[in-house]
């Protein structure tokens, strides 16, 4: 693999930074050069959380290109069209979870928030290669509703978009978050394994 890249994006308090560094870390323990940089929006906890990751040989900026993303991993689908509509490149990967996230203008009538079906229409206008989870359900369904982004990090390892075992994720997961915390998420992160499975593609 000479080059991946890998936006992870949501908003503040879903983890996407832990996800990042799991995935980091794994990339790392398999032999690959990692670069990673982070943008936020303008709030810690609810704002845009926007992650680049640089999978691969010969990386020498930590921020992806725009249009030159392989694969967008969004946490929240307001945040995964946005990410999608301006990194993602021709017929490039997007795992997304349904489940939103409103903004606080959003709540308070502010601001309206697009249907579902209008962000994942704009994500097929780039790439038919997009895979739908209702991360936050089946996080709930596995014991922890906060787990939604273990189960996006176990569609995308399922998935087969990146050259990483699952027994090393794990790993890189007990490191990063302890032993007792990790093994309380396995079940979430076997969910999600098992549904990008279900999608498996190619490696980007």
């Amino acid at each position: 693999m000479e080059e991946l890249n890998i936006i992870i994006c949501g908003v503040g308090g879903q983890g996407s930074i832990l996800m990042e560094r799991i995935v980091g870390l794994s990339a790392i323990k398999k032999g690959y050069q990692v670069i990673a940089a982070d943008t936020f929006g303008a709030s810690q906890r609810g704002g845009s959380v926007l992650s680049h990751l640089r999978l691969g040989y010969g990386v020498n900026s930590c921020l992806i290109p725009s249009g030159k993303c392989d694969v967008v991993l969004a946490l929240e689908p307001l945040e995964g069209a946005r990410g999608a509509s301006k990194y993602l490149r021709k017929d490039g990967l997007v795992i997304l979870s349904t489940h939103p996230i409103l903004p606080a203008k959003v709540k308070t009538g502010e601001l309206s928030y697009p249907a579902l079906d209008l962000m994942v229409g704009s994500i097929r206008q780039l790439t038919a290669n997009i895979v739908c989870i209702d991360g936050f359900k089946i996080a709930r369904k596995s014991g922890n509703e906060k787990s939604t982004n273990i189960v996006m990090l176990g569609a995308l390892v399922g998935s087969g978009a990146v050259p990483l075992d699952a027994h090393v994720v794990r790993e890189a997961m007990s490191e990063l978050m302890g032993s007792k915390i990790a093994q309380a998420n396995m079940k979430a992160f076997k969910a999600g394994f098992e549904l990008g499975e279900q999608n498996k593609t190619k490696e980007v």
